[in-house]
């Protein structure tokens, strides 16, 4: 992140929830990403909710705690289109997704998710996918049980880290570029609309 970038950062109000969006999200509201996690105080609940509604991006409730909330965002499009994917279909059915519409999938994963945050149930990977991590990097993380990775980025990689690299720089770009974008007065729905 450049010196100018970093400096536009820290001038941010950091509790806005459209502040959180731009830093959390940046790759998904450029179109880069098909998902993306958030993480916001639950009292932002209703205003997630209402500020990607009748966007390019759905929003999803992933888990709801005492204190925040959980959701992915996700491009429906891009999302199914990459879940349709034959190694993608083939670990989501390893998982036991088998034929499954995004809306079961989805529902499924935040059950699974929610038991895993009451630490009632192991993590479920397939996060990792509906995140659009490749399929290599989900697997090898199983089965290195977190370890023994190439290299730590947006994700740990497993495989072909040239790609990785290439994709992660397109990652930080749009860190950047949102943040610059933002810190210009665009609210994040203005960001969307250039991008989608």
């Amino acid at each position: 992140m450049s010196r100018e970038t970093l400096d536009l950062m820290l001038e941010l109000n950091h509790r806005e929830l459209e502040t959180q969006v731009a830093l959390q999200c940046a790759p998904l509201l450029t179109g880069l990403k098909i998902s993306n996690l958030l993480t916001v105080s639950k009292a932002h609940r209703n205003e997630v909710i209402r500020l990607f509604r009748d966007t390019a991006v759905s929003c999803f409730l992933l888990y709801e705690s005492e204190e925040k909330v959980t959701f992915l965002l996700y491009s429906r499009e891009k999302l199914e289109r990459y879940l349709r994917q034959k190694d993608v279909r083939e670990l989501m059915e390893h998982f036991g997704y088998q034929g499954m519409a995004l809306g079961l999938i989805l529902r499924k994963v935040a059950l699974r998710y929610g038991a895993h945050m009451e630490e009632k149930a192991d993590f479920p990977h397939e996060i990792g996918l509906l995140l659009g991590y490749p399929t290599k990097d989900v697997s090898g993380f199983i089965e290195n049980e977190g370890k023994n990775f190439l290299y730590i980025g947006y994700w740990k990689v497993y495989s072909d880290l040239s790609e990785c690299m290439r994709v992660f720089a397109g990652y930080n770009w749009a860190r950047e570029k949102v943040i610059q974008m933002f810190s210009g007065g665009m609210g994040v729905r203005n960001i969307l609309n250039c991008y989608h």
